[in-house]
């Protein structure tokens, strides 16, 4: 049998609102907040039981990118919702203060932020669900995003499946922060993959975390970011795999979890490792690249390396380039813009591309795709969609100029 015959149906609406913003992790979490405090009726639509994503289920626990990281590196490049939520960490004890960049507790409560930032995954949790409430932003969570809902071009909401069967929600906006654009796939968004232009998608990795580490002997050389008494690690990449094939995402994670155990048994011989253990691999894998969608604007190597500044910037991305062309790239300014074009997408209207889903070649998304830049991208995305709700308008004709004043309202960073 090739194919199983699913009779037509149809999927009860369960819920609508102004916008829904599908994946729940920095990205999600930066548009939901931005959009709400706009007031825009906003539901946050996420799999897991949590919001973060990959900084809580997949262990990621270090914002990167707020500046560059080598000088020139005066101009703190992401600020707004970003900024508030490491300021809010510091407050809750919830930041590393000691890592390969210094201890910058202090600096964070004085408003300063350093290139990147360590925290507690189970202090961002609380502190997430939290902002959330605060910005009246309702939740959706255990629901997967299995469709688009498309008429005439026009995206009129998002199908997802959960405990409570499959259910459609109407929204009259819809930002995919899902990381591998899931709603812009399904809504017949164009895209391409490195593979179709001849380069190599950036690897998977698992991130671990160890226990009873000794911190004052583990001193600056800790290969990880230290909290207390614990200390969450990269684990080994796993490369060669499709984020978006389920196939291959089984056989990463299986791949990985081998490669850990290995790589916990070497550490032991590290000063301040010898008495560690591990007590947690992150939920999922951290996949970092799979789809690139076809934008009114498709950000270029040469505006990322040469700093180009453009009249729609929404953000700015200073983050370095892990993998430009094997070696691993800093800027020699303080970052390249984000126009609202990228965001922007080809062949579908009323939605909105937050995160790691905007149009850009490998080596902007390489250096945006990182957490602080990412979630200055999402903020730019959340007030986007409210104010295509307030004014009636398309994302394609919303003021950019309208945009950006309520950015700066929001504390973001546009360097004008």
């Amino acid at each position: 049998m090739n194919a199983f015959h699913e009779p037509a149906r149809d999927t009860p609406v369960a819920c609508s609102a102004d916008v829904v913003v599908a994946g729940g992790g920095p990205a999600g979490v930066a548009a939901a907040i931005a959009a709400a405090r706009e007031g825009a009726d906003t539901l946050l639509v996420e799999r897991a039981a949590v919001l973060g994503g990959m900084a809580t289920c997949g262990l990621m626990t270090s914002f990167n990118g707020f500046r560059n990281e080598h000088p020139p590196n005066e101009l703190q490049s992401v600020k707004g919702i970003a900024q508030e939520i490491v300021s809010d960490l510091a407050i809750l004890n919830g930041i590393s203060g000691r890592t390969a960049h210094g201890d910058f507790t202090n600096e964070l409560l004085a408003g300063q932020v350093p290139y990147a930032v360590g925290f507690d995954p189970e202090v961002l949790k609380y502190l997430l669900f939290r902002l959330c409430r605060e910005a009246k932003v309702r939740l959706l969570l255990h629901s997967y995003v299995c469709g688009s809902v498309v008429d005439g071009g026009v995206i009129r909401g998002i199908i997802v499946e959960n405990k409570s069967g499959r259910q459609g929600i109407e929204a009259r906006i819809v930002v995919d922060a899902t990381g591998d654009g899931d709603v812009a796939a399904r809504a017949g968004v164009p895209f391409f993959k490195p593979a179709a232009t001849g380069e190599k998608m950036m690897g998977m990795s698992l991130m671990y975390r160890l226990a009873n580490v000794d911190a004052d002997r583990l001193g600056a050389a800790a290969p990880g970011v230290v909290v207390g008494s614990t200390m969450t690690g990269w684990g080994p990449a796993v490369g060669d795999r499709d984020g978006t094939d389920a196939v291959d995402l089984t056989e990463a994670e299986i791949d990985a979890r081998d490669k850990i155990h290995a790589l916990v048994a070497r550490l032991h011989a590290q000063p301040g490792l010898e008495d560690a253990f591990l007590v947690q691999t992150a939920e999922m894998i951290g996949v970092r690249e799979t789809r690139h969608f076809r934008g009114e604007y498709t950000v270029t190597e040469a505006d990322a390396v040469e700093g180009r500044h453009f009249d729609d910037v929404v953000a700015i991305s200073s983050n370095p380039v892990p993998g430009y062309y094997g070696r691993r790239f800093f800027f020699e300014h303080e970052g390249f813009h984000i126009p609202y074009r990228s965001l922007v997408p080809l062949e579908a209207e009323n939605l909105l591309l937050a995160g790691r889903c905007i149009s850009a070649e490998q080596v902007p998304f390489q250096s945006a795709r990182s957490m602080a830049p990412l979630m200055a991208i999402s903020q730019a995305a959340g007030v986007a969609a409210a104010l295509c709700v307030s004014r009636r308008e398309m994302p394609r004709a919303l003021s950019v100029a309208a945009l950006q004043k309520r950015l700066l309202a929001q504390g973001a960073e546009l360097q004008k």
